[in-house]
């Protein structure tokens, strides 16, 4: 490290032998002194580090790199050349300077954050981040100052867009917390602080366990549940993170092997390898004699990689996959999409199994491209014989979505949240009970005509099933899925709005909101041990929808699986008849009291105008879709209210809050402008209950003139 004053003519000078600018002690000694010789001059101190270092070691070899640091060195030096301060290097790629606050007023500093590296007539570029502090207490020890101007360039180290971070109190609080942690660690391990989740992972087909993975929650004595997002980077800096992955492999294998140990059924489970893990060469024997200690097959213990493990570490990586297939382990990709270079990676990388990074799911809804991205990944993977699992499925839409596009297994809150090892335990347990076949159980319950159909016999009952005047079929009901088994022409008529009837053996599915609809009607028929009759509007592959009568019986089989036999009926001339009685009878009265009434069709997700005494944007007896009715909404509406926007756009949010409310009717305020003149309005939204047990929506308007 260097000052412009001129050298103490006592005492050794230490410099760094690679970059030949002061090293850690000669740093130290020579600050001290430039402050006390300056104590009217405003110092800061910098702390600088190389980002992703590490990786430029890996792709240039170790001489690259160090020639890279002493061109950063000299950089350093020729900025610094006749400024009063005071510069170093503390160690590997981690450099920190003494500098004054009129230097850093300049800007010219702001250059060291990209370096130009030339070598064989190709220039390569590379980026540094570093966290400033200004010195205010003197008193201070210089160490301290440094791990402040360390902490602020930690907030912004994977931050690319952002060049360095000023200090504040609250960084130092952090650094505090993470202090405590490493000095508890030992403790935490010892007394089993950590423990082991497991998020079950399901086949998308049906969602029948096929798997976990093993999450790892630390449970503290006085602090509670910790998260592992503050834990896990901070043991990934400190090294702990070797020694935690450890635990959570052995806690992982020694579990598996008490059910082994007792006949009991088990699932493979993919337990996570830190990315710094694959700096260290013994890894892979590590997790193979873990394995074999506890006598668990390499086929019950999946190894689960990050893509910015590959990104930071690609040489190291390749080799470790490679070896843990040798071993007869499988790997999976977690996150997948999450980074910036993931085809490179599919392409070198010899992977199993793709997690795909739950964002894309987050886009589903508002961008047609993220749809577009996730099925052709899903492609890409079916072509290269890996398989697909999707992260963060939270929605019934989701998973049928992921069902269509042939996504093989999901993970989520939808099907499971992480649980604790004994809650995990007992659904296995649960899952195995169940998992006999499903005709074995249902044989004594079911008549045997049923099941001669079920079976596809050519028997007189077959013949007479399929040509039944009214709809008829057998529906399976499993977990949260609705499959008709069999149904007969009548019943192809109904719900197709189709004649040509060519096969009797179906893999039909009704869309989301009916199966949902489907699947309470069936608990109840199973549970109440008697026919349950309901309406449905269903939605046609044409697009029209058609109200349809519908019966059930539960004819047997235990949970998660079960028989039903279903009966469908067009209704829909009927329901076109209440329909025009209730907007005769309803809207001319409500008329008196509003100046515009609209019917919800939340089924169909479309709005119709009943009646207007004026101008509307929409016309009467014309359905319009959702979207349109509510942006027209929004752009009218207060801020304080658009919140009751979302609780209407949600039929089962909007039920809840009317039960809630006393008058049962929820109202929203805004204005309307024409001609300059501005008109206070207020929307009313009711539900309607009707004699057959239906219900309508309504939507009544009244300005206050």
């Amino acid at each position: 490290m260097e000052h412009v004053n001129e050298m103490p003519p006592t005492g050794k000078i230490h410099l760094d032998e690679l970059t030949g600018i002061y090293n850690q002690q000669s740093f130290f000694d020579f600050t001290e002194q430039l402050l006390t010789e300056h104590p009217q001059e405003s110092f800061c101190l910098i702390y600088w580090n190389i980002r992703k270092f590490r990786t430029t070691n890996d792709l240039f070899g170790w001489d690259a790199g160090n020639k890279i640091l002493v061109h950063w060195a000299n950089t350093l030096r020729e900025m610094l050349r006749d400024e009063l301060a005071v510069y170093g290097r503390l160690d590997h790629d981690n450099f920190v300077c003494c500098v004054t606050e009129e230097f850093l007023s300049r800007d010219d500093w702001t250059k060291l954050g990209e370096i130009s590296y030339f070598t064989e007539k190709t220039e390569y570029h590379f980026y540094s981040c570093c966290g400033l502090y200004k010195i205010t207490d003197r008193t201070l020890p210089l160490s301290n100052m440094i791990d402040k101007a360390k902490a602020a360039m930690e907030t912004i180290k994977n931050n690319y867009m952002t060049l360095y971070a000023w200090y504040d109190e609250s960084m130092w609080s952090k650094l505090l917390e993470e202090q405590r942690m490493n000095t508890e660690f030992k403790t935490a391990i010892t007394e089993k602080q950590f423990k082991v989740y497991y998020q079950p992972i399901c086949r998308s087909s049906d969602g029948l366990i096929t798997s976990a993975e093993a999450l790892i929650r630390w449970q503290h004595p006085t602090k509670g549940m910790i998260s592992p997002g503050t834990f896990i980077p901070l043991f990934e800096k400190n090294g702990f993170i070797s020694v935690l992955d450890r635990y959570v492999w052995n806690e992982v294998c020694a579990m598996q092997q008490s059910r082994l140990d007792q006949g009991l059924a088990t699932v493979p489970v993919s337990v996570n390898v830190s990315r710094v893990e694959f700096y260290n060469p013994s890894l892979c024997d590590d997790i193979r004699n873990i394995a074999k200690n506890h006598n668990i097959s390499p086929d019950l213990l999946k190894i689960e990689i990050t893509e910015s493990a590959y990104a930071d570490n690609p040489v190291q990586v390749l080799e470790a996959v490679k070896k843990l297939h040798a071993y007869g382990f499988s790997v999976l990709m977690d996150d997948f999409g999450s980074g910036y270079s993931s085809l490179n990676m599919l392409k070198d990388l010899p992977i199993d199994v793709l997690k795909i990074d739950m964002r894309f799911l987050d886009d589903l809804e508002k961008s047609q491209k993220a749809s577009i991205v996730l099925e052709s990944i899903i492609r890409l993977a079916k072509w290269m014989k890996l398989s697909v699992v999707s992260e963060g499925v939270e929605t019934q839409k989701e998973w049928e979505y992921l069902r269509s596009v042939e996504c093989d297994a999901v993970q989520g809150y939808y099907f499971y949240r992480p649980m604790p090892q004994e809650d995990f335990i007992a659904l296995l347990d649960k899952t195995a009970a169940n998992s006999t076949n499903l005709l074995f159980h249902a044989t004594q319950e079911i008549d045997e005509s049923i099941l001669n159909l079920f079976n596809q016999t050519n028997t007189m009952e077959s013949i007479l099933f399929y040509s039944m005047l009214g709809g008829m079929g057998l529906m399976e009901v499993s977990g949260n899925t609705v499959e008709l088994l069999r149904v007969n022409k009548s019943f192809y008529e109904v719900l197709y709005g189709s004649t040509s009837f060519e096969h009797k053996i179906l893999n039909m599915k009704f869309p989301a909101e009916e199966e949902r609809i489907l699947l309470e009607q069936c608990l109840i028929a199973k549970e109440e041990s008697k026919i349950q009759q309901f309406q449905l509007h269903h939605h046609l592959d044409t697009g029209a929808y058609v109200w349809l009568s519908v019966k059930i019986r539960y004819l047997g089989g235990n949970s998660p699986r079960a028989l039903f036999l279903i009966a469908v009926e067009n209704i829909e001339e009927l329901k076109q008849a209440e329909h025009n009685h209730f907007v005769s009878n309803y809207s001319n009265v409500l008329l008196k009291l509003f100046d515009r009434v609209y019917r919800f069709d939340y089924p169909t997700d479309t709005i119709e105008l009943l009646h207007s005494r004026g101008d509307d944007f929409i016309e009467p007896q014309v359905q319009y879709s959702f979207a349109s009715f509510f942006r027209h909404l929004a752009t009218v509406t207060s801020a304080n209210e658009l919140d009751k926007l979302n609780i209407i756009k949600d039929r089962f949010a909007l039920d809840e809050t009317l039960r809630q409310i006393h008058e049962n009717c929820l109202t929203i305020r805004y204005e309307l402008t024409s001609n300059e003149t501005v008109t206070d309005t207020t929307a009313y939204f009711f539900k309607v209950d009707l004699p057959d047990g239906g219900h309508q929506y309504l939507c009544c308007v009244k300005k206050l003139y």
